[in-house]
Parts: structure tokens; C-alpha cells; sequence
């Protein structure tokens, strides 16, 4: 290769480069440059350039260095190499390198020359890397994670400020010391397997381990490094803890009799509420899949349910961040299928309810069973009464046997007055009597009225004395003139009757209950302070209650007798009924001494009650003459229902079953009421009523019956209904006909 391809090379190599060479004679202050740097500082090649002119470009203190370059070559001959920043003639500035050396003769300088390259490409790329590298190591020294460098020796060369919290180590004291020297519990672990592991494949690998000494659980990141490997690590202790709680949770849950759902909250509308997780127990209990439940919507699985309360207010308590009881019955073809449940809130984020959990219990065949319990005590109970019943009857029926016979006797008619007035006094006791037991037995339901207690105490005395052996003295104290209470008479008889038995029960041996009526002042449970209300107590001798069972006394189902001995709903079933009417229950009580239930009844603000309703003869009112239809399957007692509507100017007619009933109404265009007996072969009242109130929609009907009218409101009870309790009086039938005859 010649000078000349050389020469060609040389200038090829510097134009990519972005080189080029100058020259300075000190003798003539004579700079010379290449083509390139007249072309960088956008100067003309013709311009003349001094030392100075050239030192010009140099911007602040590249201009200070380069010139103090400049001196020592001069002076002493050391070269330059050294990045500068400069500007041109139009303003731009780049940066370059600029290289110089002494040209020596006779060890004298007499002039300088070198190189100068435009670097602002590198420049850039290099300040690039290292704004590149200070952000990378400030994202490591300030991450909220761990991370560390070990290098080929395995010693700690970056330890940032999250690994010093983690660790419990400070940087400056473990940097350049090695990781097994430091931590020796890392020897013979998972670490120790796993780092020299990344290192020699340089594969990344992520464990998750517990760390004795720092007793915490790590999950660990580590991959493969230019001088060894890169840590990164997290304390994940309570994800661990919580995660192995949730395991043990939903082992526990899983093994519940209880069937248990998680909900996931999307909407406010619970029945769009998704089906996250579901125990085993509901698939039994709702007699399904598991992969049904998952991930159905709520009100999908529970289309076919009632709930109380509702569902919205099941919602509402969820919101709201309350807990909700709530029973939940299940159709199933016909065959009902019933659950207690508890709805309970989880919260989310910004604290509201973001999932719920539900759990039921089926209580199907408890319930049937407390309600056999509950109505063999009664029946029990009815049982032991039954001989004193027998004997009160027996005495009743002898007072209208014996006064019968005696009006057969006698022609004296104020005589006679008193002897009817005995017999039909004797009737209405023994009918008293028997909606005692009735109500007793739970066959009737809450009818509050205006009633004077006294009056109501007095007639229940025969049923309470009955309900106590011998053994023990029942004392009973009233009151005169006692304000009127608005009470159910059968509920307030069942009450009284259950807590007499209570008061009984305790009683071993010989001892006294006593039983008090009268007004007393006494605060509102609500808190509106002192009022009057009318106070019946029981009070026994007997063995008390212990102060940890006293507070239990109220809820439903507690009892303190044995299995089969008593159903826990006497005192439950007293504060309801006490609660519904405006009233509350006291309980008072020592071991040793004694026990006294206080019920409290409110005072009626208006007294309501009704007038005697035997309306005398002189004040039956003129009425049209009405056609009647009795039926009943026992002739003597349809014989004397006819002759009581003859005695008030019907024409009456009668029959002994449904059939026979049929054809005279059909017969009979101009029939105006019907009185029916509930009970018969065949067609019974009921049905017989519905048939009527279809065929002969302007007759009136009245049924009557030896039972409660309770037994047959859920079956049949339209409007327009009268229903008599056997034995009817004539007062009854009275007030009947009079209506009938001026309903249009």
C-alpha cells in the first residue's frame, strides 16, 4: 500500500469518527486545524487561528483546563487527553475529546500538535448509562423488598436500606464479609442449596423458606449476576400465618355439621350476591352438588325460600355492617324443610361490607320434636287435672240435673227464675272451664281485649287448685277494684297455669303458693318512667333458683328438669305474651327460700269492656220474621238450637248432615241463615260453609263447635263468618238474628 492509500484510509477513518488533527508554531502563534474542525465549530477553512481564537470554544471550565493543559506541554512537554465541552460559532454545543503533545527540538518546544474528536454520541450514551445505573441503584437502596449482591466469594457487595430492616443487620457492618460467616444458620438450609445452584447454571430460582434465627418465613428471588448472584427477598410471615389459619379455618369448616357459604358482594341486591366457597354440609342440606353452589348467584339456590325477616332486611343488616338471625324455610315439592341461620358482614376496603358469610342449621325435625315434647306436657298436664275436671263437671251437671227436675215441680215462678238462672250459671262455669283447658292445651290465639283481672282471677281459681296436690296450701289474695287491663283471657290462663306448675314443680315436699293481684307502681322496662299497672304474682316456698342459672330462664327451650320433663317454653312463652301486650315478667329468687314471678299488665286507657249480653226479653227488638236451617248430627242439640230460634220468631228447619242440608237449600229459595256444626260424618261445617257461601251467597252463616274457632282459621275463614262456642246461648242466637235480619 502506498503513501497515497494510506493518506486515503487515514482520512476515511477520521470522517467516521468524527476526528481531526491540529497543529500550533509557537514561533509564528499559528493554530492550524483539519477540514472536520472548521466543519464542528462552523468556522470557514480561510479564517486565521491563534492560540487564543482556538482556547475560545472551550466552554467554563473545559476553557480552565484546557488551557492549563496547554501551559504544562509547553512548559514541561506532558501531554493531554482530556473530554471537554465546547461551543461552536452558531451556539451548538457538543462535547469532545481533545489530545496534544510537545514537538521538541534541541529540547526546546517549538510546537504542538494532536487530535480532536467529537464525543457528544458517547457522551451521551454514557451519561445515559450512569443516569441509568443511579436510578437502578436508587430503586434498589429504596425498594420496600430486600435486595442484596453477593459476589463470587460469596461477601455482600450492595445491601440496600430494606435488607438492613429484614436482616437486622446494618449495611456497613456486613458488606465485604461473607453471607455464610455472617448468617451461619444459612449453612446446611435450602439457601445454601439454592445460591451456589443459580451460580453454576445461571438459572433464577425462588424459594420460600423459614429462617430460624430471624424466626420469619421469606419468600427468595435469586438470580444469576455479572460477579456472583442478585437476592431479592420479602418477610412474609403473616401471609404464611394467614394462609395456614385459612387452611386450618376451612378444615374446621368443613368438618361442621353446619352448612356454611362465603358470599362476594357485587351489587346491594343480595340475590345477585355470588357463591364463593360453600362447605360440605350445604350440599348435604340443600341436597345438592357442590359444583351447584360455587359460583351461582344467592337468590338462585334460595328462589324456592322464605325467609324471616326478609331478605332485604337481611341485606340491609349486612351493609350495615350487623349480623342478622333469621330462619329460612325451604319448599321442597310440597314438604317444607326449615333453617336457622346467621347472616355475618366481612369488610373490605374503605370499610363496608365486601363478602358475607352464611351459616344454616337444619332444625326441621328439633322443631317437630319440641312441638311433641310441647304438646305431650301439655296433654300430661291435662292428664292430671283430668280427675278434679271430672269432679267439677260432675258437680255442674248435678246443679242443672237437680234444678230441672225441680222446675218440673214447681208452679211458682220467681222459683222457677232462680232455678233456670242457677242451671244456665252452671252451664257457662262448666263452659269457662273448658276454654280453660282449651287454652291451656294452645288452642287459641292472641285476642287482647279490655278485662277486669280480678273478675278473671276468681273464675280460674277451680283450674289452678286442680293443677296442686294437697300437699301444698295455695293462699290467693285480691285486690278490689282493680283498673281494667287489656289481656287474652286464654293466653293470660295459659301463662298463669305455667308458672303455677313452675311454682309446683319446686316444691318438694309440703309448702305454700301464693298467688297476689293487685295495682302497683313500678318503671317502664322502656324507660318512660313510673306508671301504674296492675301487678299478678305467683310466690312459692320452694327451692329457688341458683344466680347462674337465673338468667337463663326467659330464653326458649332452657329447663332446669330432666330430659322429657319439661319443654323450656313455659316462662319464654309468658315474656312473649307479656311483650306483645305492652307487660314485662320479673323474676326474683334465693336459693333455700323461694321464687316469685311478677307479671306486669298494663292499664287500658279506656275501659272497653262489653256489657252483659243476655239482653232481657223486653228489649228484643221488633224483627222480620227469618227462615233458619240448623245442622248438626246429634238431634237433641239441634232440637234445642231450633226451639231457642222458634223462641225468637224464626221458622226453623232442621238437618243431620251435609247431604240432607244440601237439598233443602236447594229446596228452599227463601232461606236466610244457616247454623252448622263443625264436626260431622262425611261433609263436614266447614266445607258445608264453603259450599253455601258459593251456592247462596245472601244466606248467613254461623258454625259452632265444641273446639276453638283457632282450629279452623287457616283452613276457612271468609268474611261474614259467625262462629259460636258450644254450648250456645239464647243471647247468642239473639244478637245473630238481629243481625241477619237488618243486613241488607
Amino acid at each position: 500500500m502506498d503513501h497515497r492509500d494510506e493518506l486515503r484510509l487515514l482520512r476515511g477513518a477520521c470522517a467516521a469518527s468524527r476526528t481531526g488533527a491540529w497543529s500550533y508554531r509557537l514561533d509564528e502563534d499559528v493554530v492550524e486545524w483539519t477540514p472536520l474542525l472548521y466543519e464542528l465549530f462552523a468556522l470557514s477553512e480561510d479564517t486565521e487561528l491563534t492560540l487564543e481564537v482556538a482556547l475560545s470554544f472551550y466552554v467554563g471550565s473545559s476553557r480552565e483546563r484546557v488551557s492549563k493543559a496547554v501551559q504544562r506541554c509547553l512548559s514541561e512537554g506532558a501531554p493531554w487527553n482530556l473530554d471537554v465541552q465546547c461551543r461552536s460559532v452558531t451556539g451548538r454545543m457538543f462535547w469532545a475529546r481533545t489530545i496534544g503533545e510537545a514537538l521538541v527540538n534541541e529540547g526546546r518546544v517549538v510546537a504542538l500538535q494532536g487530535a480532536f474528536q467529537d464525543i457528544t454520541r458517547e457522551r451521551r450514551a454514557v451519561d445515559d448509562q450512569e443516569r441509568a445505573q443511579a436510578e437502578l441503584a436508587f430503586v434498589l437502596r429504596t425498594m420496600p423488598d430486600g435486595f442484596f449482591l453477593l459476589d463470587s466469594e460469596w461477601r455482600f457487595s450492595f445491601v440496600n436500606a430494606a435488607s438492613e430492616q429484614l436482616m437486622r443487620r446494618n449495611a456497613e457492618d456486613i458488606v465485604g464479609c461473607s453471607i455464610w460467616d455472617e448468617f451461619p444458620g444459612t449453612r446446611g438450609s435450602i439457601i445454601e442449596e439454592t445460591y451456589p445452584r443459580v451460580k453454576d447454571t445461571g438459572t433464577s430460582q425462588s424459594i420460600q423458606t423459614y429462617f430460624q434465627p430471624l424466626e420469619a418465613w421469606f419468600d427468595i428471588s435469586v438470580h444469576p449476576a455479572q460477579t456472583g448472584i442478585a437476592v431479592h427477598f420479602s418477610d412474609v410471615t403473616q401471609e404464611v400465618g394467614e394462609q395456614r389459619d385459612l387452611r386450618l379455618f376451612r378444615t374446621a369448616i368443613d368438618a361442621m355439621n353446619s352448612g356454611a357459604i362465603l358470599l362476594e358482594r357485587h351489587t346491594d341486591d343480595i340475590t345477585s350476591w355470588l357463591i364463593t366457597y360453600a362447605n360440605k354440609a350445604v350440599s348435604t342440606l340443600w341436597k345438592t352438588g357442590h359444583h351447584f353452589l360455587v359460583g351461582q348467584e344467592f337468590g338462585r339456590i334460595t328462589r324456592n325460600a322464605t325467609f324471616s325477616p326478609e331478605l332485604s332486611a337481611i341485606q340491609n343488616s349486612l351493609v350495615s355492617l350487623d349480623l342478622c338471625e333469621f330462619e329460612l324455610i325451604l319448599d321442597r315439592f310440597g314438604h317444607e324443610q326449615i333453617f336457622d341461620g346467621v347472616a355475618v358482614p366481612l369488610t373490605g376496603t374503605n370499610n363496608h361490607c365486601a363478602h358475607a358469610v352464611i351459616i344454616m342449621d337444619d332444625v326441621t325435625e328439633r322443631r317437630r320434636m319440641n312441638e311433641e315434647r310441647h304438646r305431650s306436657e301439655r296433654l300430661a298436664l291435662i292428664g292430671q287435672m283430668a280427675g278434679g275436671v271430672s269432679h267439677d263437671f260432675n258437680n255442674l251437671l248435678a246443679v242443672i240435673l237437680g234444678n230441672i227436675e225441680l222446675l218440673e215441680l214447681t208452679d211458682n215462678k220467681q222459683e222457677a227464675a232462680i232455678l233456670v238462672g242457677e242451671a244456665r250459671d252452671a252451664v257457662m262455669r262448666g263452659k269457662a272451664l273448658n276454654d280453660s283447658l282449651l287454652a291451656f292445651a294452645g288452642k287459641s290465639r292472641l285476642k287482647p281485649q279490655t278485662a277486669d283481672l280480678g273478675t278473671f282471677m276468681r273464675s280460674l281459681v277451680p283450674l289452678v287448685q286442680r293443677a296442686i296436690p294437697s300437699r301444698i296450701t295455695l293462699e290467693i289474695i285480691i285486690s278490689e277494684a282493680l283498673p281494667p287491663v287489656l289481656i287474652d283471657t286464654a293466653m293470660a290462663e295459659s301463662c298463669l297455669l305455667n308458672v303455677v306448675i313452675n311454682a309446683r314443680e319446686s316444691i318438694i315436699g309440703n309448702g305454700t303458693i301464693r298467688i297476689r293481684l293487685d295495682a302497683s307502681q313500678h318503671s317502664n322496662p322502656n324507660g318512660e318512667g313510673s306508671q301504674t299497672w296492675v301487678r299478678l304474682a305467683v310466690e312459692d316456698t320452694g327451692c329457688g333458683i341458683p344466680d347462674q342459672l337465673r338468667q337463663h330462664v326467659f330464653e326458649p327451650f332452657f329447663t332446669t328438669r330432666s330430659v322429657g320433663q319439661g319443654s323450656g317454653l313455659g316462662l319464654s312463652r309468658v315474656r312473649g305474651y307479656l311483650e306483645q301486650i305492652g307487660g314485662f315478667v320479673t323474676l326474683s329468687s334465693a336459693v333455700g327460700e323461694g321464687t316469685t314471678v311478677a307479671m306486669f299488665f298494663a292499664v287500658s286507657p279506656v275501659d272497653t269492656r262489653d256489657p252483659d249480653t243476655r239482653d232481657p226479653e223486653s228489649s228484643l227488638e221488633r224483627i222480620r220474621k227469618l227462615k233458619a236451617l240448623v245442622v248438626d248430627d246429634t238431634p237433641a242439640v239441634s232440637q234445642v238450637i231450633a226451639r231457642m230460634l222458634n223462641s225468637l220468631g224464626c221458622s226453623t228447619l232442621i238437618a243431620s248432615n251435609g247431604g240432607e242440608a244440601r237439598d233443602i237449600i236447594m229446596r228452599e229459595a227463601d232461606l236466610d241463615i244457616v247454623i252448622s256444626d263443625v264436626v260431622m260424618p262425611g261433609e263436614n261445617g266447614v266445607e258445608l260453609a264453603r259450599s253455601i257461601s258459593i251456592m247462596r251467597p245472601d244466606v248467613r252463616i254461623a258454625l259452632m263447635s265444641g273446639y276453638t274457632q283457632d282450629d279452623f282459621l287457616d283452613t276457612y275463614s271468609p268474611s261474614g263468618i259467625a262462629f259460636f262456642s258450644k254450648p250456645v246461648s239464647r243471647a247468642q242466637l239473639m244478637q245473630f238474628v238481629r243481625s241477619s235480619s237488618t243486613t241488607p
